[in-house]
């Protein structure tokens, strides 16, 4: 199985918010609701736009500086220490896996600004979904020596919020699969209205729908189990 590694040197591709996929370099709408996007994957080249744009919003989901599915156990700050203290530790383990390259994802800018996060990444380096309680039931012996990704987060800056950035992240984090050997994608949005913008951190079934992601399986009673295959 592929290690899912990526090189710094990866092309950046620019989208709009009405969808388009990846095209060249163009010159920007007339239309002032456009926004034109550049997406770039995360590589230590570009830690310094993430760690701006995730220190703006507090490390994102009270500090995990996304790091959760790294882990096997489900920790989002590690115990025995002060909250300052957990946070920066997740800021720091994750800048240690960017530098190893065993951590993917996608930046969206508008402009110089990053606005928008994907995480994805390949079963071995997210193994946290293996251990979640319904997903553990589940019968995925037919994938068996077949490339296995996943989506597993998605975070938008407040203020571009219902402007298409994570449809962008996630077209872009398909096409890096796609060049990365392709295999089985999954997702896992939630189909509950509760929780407010911390459901919407995996991504919606409509989003998903869009892409061409099918229903697999339910998770519980609040998500579902949704994959692709990019051959």
């Amino acid at each position: 199985m592929s290690d899912g590694r990526f090189s710094e040197n990866t092309k950046n591709h620019r989208f709009s918010d009405h969808g388009a996929g990846a095209t060249t370099k163009k010159k920007a709408d007339s239309k002032p609701a456009r926004i034109n996007y550049e997406v770039k994957e995360l590589s230590s080249t570009t830690w310094p736009d993430f760690e701006k744009f995730f220190a703006k919003h507090n490390g994102v989901q009270g500090g995990c500086w996304c790091t959760f599915y790294h882990h096997t156990e489900g920790r989002l700050l590690k115990e025995g220490l002060e909250r300052k203290d957990a946070v920066a530790l997740n800021r720091k383990e994750k800048r240690t896996l960017v530098n190893k390259r065993r951590s993917h994802g996608i930046l969206v800018y508008a402009g110089n600004q990053a606005v928008g996060w994907c995480q994805y990444g390949p079963k071995e380096e997210l193994p946290r979904i293996d251990s979640g309680r319904n997903y553990s039931k589940l019968d995925v012996s037919d994938d068996q020596g077949r490339n296995l990704w996943r989506l597993t987060c998605f975070f938008v800056d407040r203020d571009f919020r219902k402007k298409g950035v994570a449809g962008v992240a996630l077209k872009a984090a398909l096409d890096s699969i796609q060049e990365q050997g392709g295999g089985i994608v999954e997702a896992y949005p939630s189909t509950s209205k509760e929780g407010g913008s911390w459901a919407l951190w995996f991504g919606t079934v409509a989003m998903f729908e869009r892409e061409g992601f099918k229903a697999h399986a339910k998770l519980g009673e609040k998500h579902l189990l949704m994959r692709k295959t990019l051959a």
